[in-house]
């Protein structure tokens, strides 16, 4: 699969269809994402002690746990946008 760009609402979308106890592999195939990508954005609701079916939150509830816990996705200054280039990697051409 491609390399993607998350937003806080595809990360929320996640979360709601896990905490509806669909298994990973259905939400794979039906949004698109890798399953390890899935795990990682599932991870801190585990951790935080949410596991699927358990009391219904709302997509705003959702969507803070998700700013709280990735804040580089509603913040995009925080993400890097280029990498940068290292002195030794440059060369000049015989030439130059």
């Amino acid at each position: 699969m491609a390399r993607r760009t998350f937003d806080v609402i595809d990360v929320t979308e996640i979360l709601v269809h896990w905490h509806a106890g669909r298994s990973l592999n259905e939400m794979s195939q039906s949004l698109g994402v890798d399953r390890k990508t899935i795990r990682k954005y599932v991870a801190p609701a585990i951790a935080a002690g949410i596991g699927p079916g358990g009391p219904a939150r709302s997509e705003g509830e959702w969507q803070d746990l998700v700013r709280g816990w990735f804040p580089e996705l509603a913040d995009t200054r925080l993400r890097q946008v280029t990498w940068r280039r290292s002195p030794c990697t440059m060369t000049t051409s015989p030439g130059s």
